[in-house]
């Protein structure tokens, strides 16, 4: 990407719509848990492969606004609901009573998986992350960062485009009110040094 195609992108704020939830409205992020709530995520998890995966599904969407060639930037959330719904949709001679006993009444964590595509060769740690609500930043309790390098076959050789970052919080400091997550993925600036490219993502709006 050229000099003047950093410049079309430094600073660009843009609000993305992430629609997570189904109708089912505020249940995808229920916390406590309610009995009834792990019943309905452990039913969700286990209708079958493609009821399961549509579910799932809602909670992972691509970032079309930050790419590198055909690779795209994505992001999933894992709030507690949808934990109990993964959980039964993997594991084996698991009922729904078991789930009430892992899960009823038990500390949780909101979870942000990200995979962020915007630079080819891109630099360790040159991402920040901010997870926003309440106009307040929201601490996490743990973060894991690797290199992201995009799927490819084994003939052919790829750099890594960006980072793939995992982030933890505790669950009861997230409600339902709108949740933002603010990406400052850096890039080559025309005369040394690196700028920014500031996309914020509306997770979800009150």
């Amino acid at each position: 990407m050229n000099c003047a195609n950093f410049g079309r992108y430094r600073w660009r704020v843009l609000a993305l719509s992430m629609s997570l939830l189904n109708a089912r409205g505020a249940c995808g992020y229920d916390f406590p848990l309610s009995e009834s709530a792990i019943r309905d995520a452990y039913f969700l998890g286990t209708r079958g492969p493609s009821q399961g995966s549509i579910f799932l599904g809602q909670y992972s969407h691509a970032v079309n606004q930050l790419k590198v060639g055909a690779c795209t930037s994505a992001i999933s959330l894992e709030t507690p609901f949808a934990h109990v719904a993964l959980h039964a949709n993997k594991a084996v001679n698991y009922s729904a009573q078991d789930a009430l006993k892992e899960f009823l009444g038990k500390p949780a964590v909101f979870r942000a998986h990200l995979e962020i595509c915007y630079l080819a060769g891109a630099p360790e740690n040159a991402i920040k992350i901010t997870v926003q609500q309440n106009k307040k930043t929201i601490q996490r309790t743990s973060e894991n960062r690797s290199a992201y390098f995009p799927p490819s076959d084994e003939s052919t050789q790829v750099s890594n485009n960006g980072e793939r970052i995992d982030l933890e919080f505790p669950a009861d400091r997230i409600d339902l009110s709108e949740l933002t997550i603010r990406i400052d993925a850096r890039r080559p600036a025309c005369q040394g040094g690196l700028r920014s490219g500031i996309f914020t993502l509306v997770v979800w709006q009150s």
